[in-house]
């Protein structure tokens, strides 16, 4: 018999997963009312679904963390390059980034709400400090793994300095990016959401704690799988994107 492909098998484990929590639930096994159970967590999905809500909300949340996602990436792989580039300034900003990567950055979310008001940028801006720091210390990593004979040979061969910079370190950064963008893309959604915890009317993170306010654990798990089955897919579409950029390195063991 042919072998399975490991996402054949990803979605046998889930189908079997589902099914042994639908038949324990319906056995009186697990308690529906702190754990729902799948069928009626599908119920609760289409009927988001057809009034409307699940798109609006979910369509807002993506909004937010996209935005930050976008200004988090491009700032963070800046810095990263900036710093890869200029050892000097590296070695004084560094011990300084590496603090501030440690503040606890959910916890600044009142702080900002509170700066930046209940809209779009306050959830943004929540969702960018979460994916700043992956971009801005991979790049620099990946700028710092580029061989010096490489460049060197490059600047003997004539090149200037952007053209080592276009020809050589980009290029070796590229796996550094698409695994900081692989990263991110939970930690983006993540940051939108919990600023929706603490103050919005409308997305993911609001709908949930809204949900779990009145114990309603069928909405509650229905955003939930909703939000882990988006980013299953955005990493998929990540990881295709990874596969037409990388084909040089040919197949991966």
């Amino acid at each position: 018999m042919k072998k399975l492909s490991p996402g054949v098998w990803t979605a046998l484990l889930l189908l079997l997963g589902i099914l042994l929590w639908e038949l324990a639930a319906a056995e009186g096994h697990v308690n529906p009312f702190f754990f729902s159970r799948p069928s009626l967590i599908w119920a609760e999905f289409r009927a988001m679904a057809d009034n409307g809500s699940m798109a609006r909300h979910l369509g807002a949340t993506l909004q937010e963390a996209g935005l930050g996602l976008l200004f988090g990436a491009v700032l963070g792989a800046l810095c990263g390059l900036g710093l890869g580039m200029a050892p000097k300034v590296s070695r004084a900003l560094m011990p300084l980034l590496t603090g501030l990567n440690g503040l606890p950055k959910l916890a600044l979310g009142p702080l900002i709400i509170i700066w930046f008001g209940l809209g779009l940028r306050s959830k943004a801006l929540i969702a960018g400090l979460m994916v700043f720091f992956v971009f801005a210390f991979n790049l620099y990593a990946g700028v710092r793994a580029v061989e010096e004979e490489l460049i060197t040979a490059v600047k003997l061969l004539g090149g200037k300095s952007r053209q080592v910079m276009a020809k050589v370190i980009l290029p070796a950064c590229v796996p550094w990016l698409l695994a900081s963008l692989r990263t991110s893309l939970g930690l983006s959604l993540s940051g939108a959401i919990v600023g929706e915890y603490l103050g919005a009317s409308r997305g993911m993170g609001w709908i949930i704690a809204d949900a779990g306010e009145r114990y309603d654990m069928e909405r509650v798990l229905c955003c939930v799988a909703v939000i882990v089955v988006v980013v299953v897919l955005l990493d998929g579409v990540v990881r295709l994107l990874e596969r037409l950029l990388l084909r040089w390195r040919g197949p991966r063991s």
